[in-house]
C-alpha cells in the first residue's frame, strides 16, 4: 500500500455514505494518487508547492502528514474553491502547525505569484490526456483528439522549465500524470534531464509500477511518477 493509513473498500458506495466523511475523517483517492504524498517526501517545517493542486486530495494528504509551508495554485479559481472546500472538510484549513496560501495562478508564471522563497519540495501533478483513469471515465477516449497529446505535451514541458528555478538546490520535484503515454512520461522527463545537468532522476519503487508507471488494474489507475533532484 501506498501508505500504512490506506484502506480498500470491499463494496463500493457513495462517498456521502462513508463513515465519518463529512467530518473529515476519510478521503477518496486511487491508489495510484495516493502515492504522491509519499514520495514527495515533504517534511515537518518545509516550504512546499502544489503545483496543479485541484481538487486537493493530494493536498490534503501533504498536510495530513506533515506541518508544511503550503502553497496550493490551481489557474481555475472555481476548481481552486474544491481545494478550499477539501481542507475545511477536512479540517486542515487553519493548522496550528502549518501556514496555507491557495492561489488561482498559472504556476507556469511564476513572476505572477512567486515570492523569491525557493522551495524544498513542488509536486507538478501534469495537465495530460488522462489515459490511465480510462476504467472509470470510459467517455475520455472519445473526448480526447490526437493532437491533444502534442498540446498538453508542451504545456507539461512549459510547467518544468518554469517551475525548476524555483527549487532549492538538494530540493527535489516530484513530476506526475495519470497517463499511459511516453511522450507525456518517460520521454518528457528524458528531455527535461537532457536540458538540465543540475537535475538527476531518483529511483523510486512502488509495488505494482514499473519504472515509475503504474498500469490500470482493478486496484489502482495509470499514473506515472518522477523525481528530480536539484543536485
Amino acid at each position: 500500500e501506498a501508505d500504512a493509513s490506506a484502506l480498500m473498500l470491499t463494496t463500493p458506495v457513495p462517498v456521502a455514505e462513508l463513515p465519518g466523511f463529512a467530518d473529515g475523517m476519510v478521503s477518496v483517492q486511487d491508489l495510484g494518487a495516493q502515492w504522491a504524498a509519499v514520495l514527495l517526501d515533504a517534511t515537518s517545517g518545509m516550504h512546499v508547492l502544489d503545483a496543479c493542486a485541484a481538487p486537493g486530495g493530494k493536498t490534503g494528504h501533504l498536510l495530513e502528514r506533515a506541518d508544511l509551508d503550503l502553497v496550493a495554485l490551481d489557474n481555475d479559481a472555481g476548481r481552486l474553491r474544491r481545494v478550499e472546500e477539501n481542507l475545511d472538510r477536512l479540517g486542515l484549513a487553519r493548522l496550528p502547525g502549518a501556514s496555507i496560501r491557495l492561489l488561482a495562478e498559472d504556476a507556469g508564471k511564476p513572476s505572477l505569484w512567486w515570492d523569491k522563497k525557493p522551495f524544498d519540495r513542488i509536486l507538478l501533478d501534469a495537465p495530460c490526456t488522462a489515459s490511465g483513469v480510462v476504467r472509470r471515465h470510459p467517455d475520455g477516449k472519445w473526448l480526447k483528439r490526437a493532437e491533444d497529446m502534442q498540446h498538453l505535451a508542451r504545456e507539461q514541458s512549459r510547467l518544468l522549465e518554469a517551475l525548476w528555478p524555483l527549487l532549492k538546490s538538494g530540493g527535489k520535484m516530484l513530476y506526475a500524470t495519470c497517463s499511459l503515454f511516453k511522450t507525456e512520461n518517460t520521454e518528457q522527463v528524458a528531455a527535461f534531464l537532457a536540458r538540465h545537468p543540475d537535475a538527476r532522476s531518483e529511483p523510486i519503487a512502488m509495488p505494482g509500477a514499473r519504472e515509475g508507471q503504474f498500469i490500470p488494474g482493478p486496484d489502482t489507475d495509470g499514473f506515472f511518477y518522477a523525481r528530480l533532484l536539484k543536485t
